[in-house]
This record gives C-alpha cells, sequence and structure tokens, in this order.
C-alpha cells in the first residue's frame, strides 16, 4: 500500500504545541520480515471543513492581524519591540531544542517460536527432561528482554511446571529465525529448587556500568495448585563486563516481602546516588513500588491503592476473539531522563501503570528515595502521585528512551504506542505500529547499542487459559529502528546554581517588560 511520507520530530513538536494534531491513521505495508504497520499524522481542518486546509485560514488571520497592527499608535509599535527584546534575551537562557529524530523503520519480525527449546548438553538430556516432565515446551513463556554485547537476554517465568531454565540468551545478529536458548549463566545456575540458583525470573534491566539487575522470586509455579515459595523473592547482580557471570544475591527483608504473595515484576535502575532500583510489586493483595539502594543494600516499599491496584473495568481483556480476566496489579515501569527542578536539582519521574488499568501515573523518584515515607504507611504516597491521564488500553511493559520518548504497548488494541514526554499525555500519544496478527499482547522492550528497540509479543492470554498451541507460532521478537538509545544512557546533570550572566539577563529581561508595561498603560 503507498507509504506515507516520514514526519521529521521538529514538525511533530510544533504540530502539537499548536494543537494541529487531532488524530491519527493508521498505514500498513508488508515486508519480507512479516507484516508490519507504520502510522502517519494526519492533520485535521482548522476550519471546520470550510477549506481543503487549515493554511488559507492561518493566511487570512495574518493578513488581518498586519492590518490591525498598521492601525496601532506607534508608541503601542514600541511596546511591542520592547516585548520582543524580553523574548529575546530569555530564550538566549533556554536550552537548544533537540535535533530531529532519524527516519523510523517500521517494525519487523526477526525472531519467532511455535515453542521455546534450548541447546541441551546432549540429545539425552533433552529427552530425560522431557520424560521427566522437567520440560514441557507449551509451559516455556518468553517475558522479560534486554541487550548487552552480542546477546539479547530473555526471561522465561516459571509461572508453570517444566520450565528448564528462567534466564538464557540469543544472538542479536540473526542467523535462525527460531534459535534454541542457551541457559544464562549456566545451566546449573538455574536449577530449580536450589536457592543460590535463578528460580524465577520475571524481568531484568542493565544498566550503563554492564550490572545487570535479576528480579527473582524465588517462588515458582505461581500459576499451579500448590506454588512453591522454597526460597525468598532476591535481587541478584551480574557484572556482565568481568566475563565471569558471577551472581550476587540479596534477598529481601521479611518487612519488606511476602514469600507468599510477593511478584516481582518489573524494574528500572537509577545510576545515581549508590544506584538504586524502583521495583512493581503486583502482590494480588499488597501490590507497590520496592526501591532498593545497592550502596549499603537496602531496600523498603511504598504503597497507593488507588494507582497500583486493578479496576473492574480494565481486568477484562479481548484479543483475537479471546477473552480473558486478568485483575493484574501495578505492571510496567518506566524512568524518565533527568532534569533540574525549579530549586536546582536533579530528579527524575518514575511513570507506571497497573496490568488492568487504563492509566498512567507518574512519582519523582525523590520521593521514591525518601525511605522515611514508607514507614508512615498507607496513604503517604498518595500527595505525591500524579494521574498523567488515560490510554486507549491496557498495558503490560513500557521503557522510555534517553530522550524522553515513552514506548509502550496497547493490549486490546494489538497496538505499540509512544509518547514524547515534553508534550501532554492526553495529546501526545501516538500509534507507532498495529496488526491483530503479528502484534498479539505487547510484553516488554529493549534498546541495542545500534538505535534499535526490540519488542517481546507472546500472547500470553492463550498461555494463561492454558491454551497455547504449538502448530502456532507463539512467541514473537520485533524490531524496529528508531535511533534511541536506553534510558540508562541518558545524560548525567549536576546541580548548578544560576551563572552570573544569566542573572544580569533575567535582571535586564525584568526591567525591559517592566518599562514595556508602564509604556503601555501611560
Amino acid at each position: 500500500m503507498m507509504r506515507l511520507a516520514d514526519k521529521r520530530f521538529d514538525d511533530m513538536k510544533y504540530r502539537y504545541e499548536n494543537k494541529e494534531i487531532l488524530t491519527n491513521a493508521i498505514i500498513y505495508e508488508t515486508s519480507p520480515g512479516g507484516v508490519v504497520t507504520r502510522q502517519a499524522p494526519y492533520i485535521n481542518r482548522t476550519d471546520g471543513g470550510a477549506n481543503c486546509s487549515g493554511v488559507s485560514r492561518i493566511g487570512r488571520a495574518n493578513r488581518a492581524t498586519r492590518q490591525h497592527l498598521s492601525r496601532r499608535a506607534p508608541t503601542d509599535m514600541l511596546a511591542l519591540v520592547l516585548l520582543l527584546v524580553v523574548a529575546a534575551a530569555a530564550a538566549q537562557n533556554e536550552t537548544l531544542p533537540r535535533p530531529p529524530a532519524p527516519r523510523r523503520e517500521q517494525f519487523r519480525v526477526i525472531y519467532e517460536w511455535n515453542a521455546i527449546d534450548f541447546e541441551w548438553a546432549s540429545p539425552e538430556d533433552r529427552e530425560t527432561y522431557l520424560n521427566t516432565s522437567r520440560y514441557i515446551p507449551q509451559n516455556v513463556l518468553i517475558s522479560g528482554i534486554n541487550f548487552y554485547g552480542e546477546n539479547l537476554f530473555l526471561t522465561m517465568p516459571r509461572m508453570l511446571d517444566g520450565v528448564p531454565a528462567t534466564l538464557a540468551t540469543i544472538p542479536v545478529q540473526q542467523s535462525d529465525t527460531a534459535p534454541k536458548l542457551k541457559p544464562f549463566p549456566s545451566w546449573s545456575d538455574n536449577s530449580i529448587g536450589n536457592c543460590a540458583a535463578l528460580q524465577f525470573v520475571q524481568n531484568v534491566e542493565i544498566d550503563k556500568n554492564g550490572i545487570m539487575w535479576v528480579l527473582d522470586n524465588g517462588r515458582v509455579g505461581t500459576l499451579t495448585q500448590k506454588p512453591d515459595p522454597k526460597c525468598p523473592p532476591s535481587i541478584v547482580l551480574i557484572d556482565l563486563k568481568t566475563g565471569k557471570n558471577e551472581m550476587e544475591r540479596f534477598p529481601f527483608p521479611p518487612e519488606v516481602v511476602n514469600t507468599n504473595t510477593t511478584y516481582l515484576n518489573d524494574l528500572v535502575v537509577d545510576n545515581r546516588d549508590g544506584d538504586y532500583a524502583y521495583i512493581t510489586d503486583n502482590s494480588a493483595v499488597d501490590p507497590g513500588i520496592i526501591v532498593f539502594r545497592r550502596s549499603d543494600k537496602k531496600s523498603w516499599k511504598l504503597r497507593d491503592t488507588k494507582s497500583m491496584s486493578s479496576v473492574p473495568d480494565a481486568s477484562l481483556f479481548r484479543i483475537n476473539g479471546t477473552t480473558v480476566n486478568l485483575p493484574v496489579n501495578i505492571d510496567g515501569i518506566a524512568l524518565s531522563p533527568q532534569y533540574r527542578t525549579e530549586d536546582g536539582s536533579i530528579d527524575r519521574k518514575v511513570y507506571y501503570s497497573p496490568l488492568s488499568s487504563f492509566h498512567l501515573y507518574a512519582v519523582d523518584a525523590s520521593v521514591l528515595r525518601n525511605e522515611t515515607l514508607s514507614e508512615k504507611g498507607e496513604g503517604a504516597l498518595r500527595p505525591y502521585v500524579v494521574d498523567l491521564g488515560m490510554k486507549a488500553s491496557q498495558t503490560d511493559g513500557m521503557k522510555m528512551d534517553a530522550t524522553g520518548i515513552l514506548f509502550f504497548g496497547l493490549i486490546g488494541n494489538s497496538t505499540i504506542a509512544e509518547w514524547n514526554s515534553t508534550v501532554d499525555f492526553h495529546i501526545g500519544q501516538r500509534t507507532i505500529a498495529r496488526d491483530s496478527n503479528y502484534i498479539q499482547w505487547v510484553d516488554r522492550f529493549t534498546f541495542d547499542d545500534k538505535g534499535n528497540i526490540y519488542v517481546v509479543i507472546n500472547r500470553l492470554y492463550n498461555f494463561v487459559k492454558n491454551q497455547v498451541s504449538l502448530n502456532e507460532v507463539n512467541y514473537r521478537i520485533l524490531k524496529s529502528h528508531t535511533g534511541s538509545k536506553s534510558y540508562v544512557f541518558g545524560e548525567d546533570l549536576t546541580p548548578e546554581s544560576a551563572p552570573h550572566g544569566a542573572a544580569v539577563a533575567h535582571t535586564l529581561g525584568a526591567s525591559l517588560l517592566v518599562v514595556a508595561l508602564a509604556h503601555l498603560l501611560a
């Protein structure tokens, strides 16, 4: 089908600011890697349809303005000149606008599997695992994804029996469309029942220093009749730079987690002031955000029932004719680039959403770092939580890039979307891919070091209903070049006081403004 011209970021930003983008059109294309979609902005008429575009109306407005100005007194013109001088002085202190984003590629399928298989030590080992139900192919689901070096790291949470490894790798460079997974760090480090090994990994993050942060729930068989809570929920650190892949485990204390109900779902890492992880716990009875500080291995939990709990209206999911009820609490989480606050300090925004919700919420990282707030109990976090607004559907995974673009899924719409966080959430959401055949339950995202974004599609709705068919493609990894890199590589800012020159400019600007106002009132 016809491809619309790509829109540059600066053009998008201009039209967002001028409220010209009112709706979006989806254009479908076909590629060798699979059916994908690309979205191009549709510019609504600005005059209710009287003209073919809003340009002529804007032109008439400009002519009318010029005629009006020509009748203004010279003193008013002087005031306008002074105001322009003020604006120019203020503009000198503004940061330069971001350069236009690189040309986007459409998403394409790079990997797909009917069932997940592994690199076994021998064919006999595989047969042994199959015969003893330690490997049940339809019970192995890909959830998380991350990138480092030459590998993509994938997580396979042990929600059901028969998952032989919970963390594994595949190569970034594609040689097979359905590669076998290599357990990471090793087969023995994935031994079930060994609390020194990885038991139940839902997600991992890799920070800018090459440290992998692994969420290990400990409890296995969460979708079975008898979950096994033998091992405690922990965070595991692996220094990938050394190549030794040694695991450093830190179990969470009982005052922070409950071994029978805690579900460590997703995390973001903030490499400031001793390294922090902000972790979503979508426990059915005690949802919240767990904060882990690496420097002293201390952790605490903050709760907010209103923003972190599922809501009945969003608990029903309908995907391709299948309906599933999933009342799941706080789930996806993302972290913004650093920014300066009004008092000159440095902060970041933490974004999150329950799986069963249509809302996106935000809270300052500095608030989550305040461990004394966790001691005040329910309600202490409420004044600091901001409801940014509604999405078109529920969201599982989300991830932000280094410039503040949030990528997220809209599950019920079979959609991948993005939001430029410098724009109001109500008008800034944008569909970038939609396909009911290839985008069936968007889970996690990651970025590589070449400007590509990857996303896991896993048809989770079939998995939880025990309807996985090995005759169909159940898991896909999609890829698109966006020119982005992960939020972990965002710019590091330092607190600064206003330089003397800036103070002089502000004073001059204020003085000119006073003069201009006095002239207008004279």
